[in-house]
């Protein structure tokens, strides 16, 4: 395909997300895989993903039916998000899995099942009492916290109409590291083999939640260690023996984020004070997060920062490359055309030497990219999104 006859857009590749997901599930058997929906919601994406038999984390009602649209049935999905609405629980109902974040939930619920005069099961979030990694436990909006044990036997016995099948822990995103992940993942079926026990919930499922990481900085980041992994998770089928659960994890971006870039053309060149500028079109308002790594690193003036999930991982997130073939080089600052000196992809970079019509090509565009994006800011055309499948084909919709 030519970038130049549809930038500026998104361009997703098959070939890799569908590598990465039967990498997953060469490497760890024995899992069930939930694509997290809010990561890239683009449909010809999102089916590409369930013809793999991969299943959905749903964060929305609206996440669920694009679900049920692309191919997945409603055992394949689980809807997990704080703050559900009494209308988003009933839209849900009978479509998925709906996963209860809160006592309050769990009585919502129990209102629309005793209406409809039916057993609702379904799913708990739990926050637990350990950690991933270093750091002591904290408050949380998600789930209902462990020590509420009490309190949660006590809401489900003015809950007959609610069977619970299962627990779901999400702590962090973006792990790297299979001993961290996999401590996490034994915590979690330990917490689950108590809420067995304690308050009776016959677990068919487990949700492990996220963790497994993709690589954004080449240079100081290496993969998740797969197969170290499926060697720490092996004590994990051990302790399931006595349950059968299913035991779930959710993909987050690994199958998407480093699939996808985002390409916009420059549209001038000026220099300021000695500084070069190459102005590109929909800049903050077609790709947000280079933006924000930008501004923070402006902030933080060569300070060390953390991640900030999913709107910042790392100061070193992004390839940015100049889409010619010119030998010679130039230190520019790229930004976008937007009326705010916030609208920046990069200061000071050294690039390929460009011109106005050059196309500017940046990576790592596969997830939390086009649907964190203010594309409506400064009504400039919205980006367009594509999925290039191995023949070179161009999926639109």
């Amino acid at each position: 395909m030519n970038p130049k006859e549809h930038a500026p857009c998104y361009i997703y590749d098959q070939a890799m997300i569908e590598s990465a997901c039967e990498e997953l599930k060469k490497e760890l058997p024995g899992f069930t895989f939930l694509y997290s929906i809010k990561a890239n919601p683009f449909e010809p994406v999102v089916r590409t993903i369930a013809s793999h038999g991969f299943g959905a984390d749903a964060a929305s009602w609206r996440e669920v039916e694009e679900s049920l649209t692309c191919g997945m049935t409603k055992e394949q999905i689980y809807f997990s998000a704080p703050g559900k609405s009494e209308q988003d629980l009933r839209n849900a109902r009978g479509k998925c899995t709906i996963i209860a974040d809160s006592l309050n939930e769990l009585r919502l619920i129990q209102k629309i099942a005793e209406e409809h005069h039916t057993i609702e099961t379904i799913g708990l979030r739990v926050h637990p009492l350990y950690t991933m990694g270093a750091g002591a436990v904290s408050a949380s909006k998600f789930g209902v916290d462990l020590e509420q044990i009490d309190e949660l036997k006590e809401t489900l016995k003015q809950c007959p109409n609610i069977r619970i099948a299962g627990m779901h822990v999400h702590l962090r995103s973006q792990v790297l590291d299979a001993e961290t992940i996999g401590q996490y993942y034994e915590d979690t079926m330990k917490t689950a083999l108590l809420l067995k026990e304690t308050c009776g919930i016959d677990m068919k499922f487990i949700n492990f939640g996220s963790g497994i990481g993709t690589v954004y900085d080449a240079v100081k980041e290496k993969p998740v260690d797969l197969a170290a992994l499926r060697e720490k998770t092996a004590v994990l089928m051990e302790m399931n023996a006595g349950l059968g659960a299913k035991l779930i994890i959710e993909t987050g971006r690994f199958v998407v984020c480093r699939a996808g870039k985002y390409v916009t053309p420059i549209i001038d060149k000026k220099v300021s004070h000695g500084t070069t500028y190459l102005i590109v079109a929909n800049g903050l308002n077609g790709f947000l997060r280079p933006a924000i790594a930008a501004l923070i690193a402006n902030v933080a003036k060569g300070q060390p920062v953390g991640g900030m999930e999913p709107l910042f991982t790392n100061d070193n997130e992004f390839e940015i490359k100049v889409l010619n073939n010119c030998e010679e080089t130039e230190t520019v600052n790229v930004v976008g055309n937007l009326c705010t000196a916030l609208d920046v992809i990069k200061n000071n970079i050294t690039l390929n030497k460009a011109e106005p019509g050059d196309l500017i090509e940046i990576s790592n565009a596969g997830s939390y990219a086009y649907p964190l994006t203010p594309v409506q800011f400064s009504s400039h055309t919205v980006p367009e999104q594509y999925l290039e499948t191995p023949d070179g084909k161009l999926i639109e919709h």
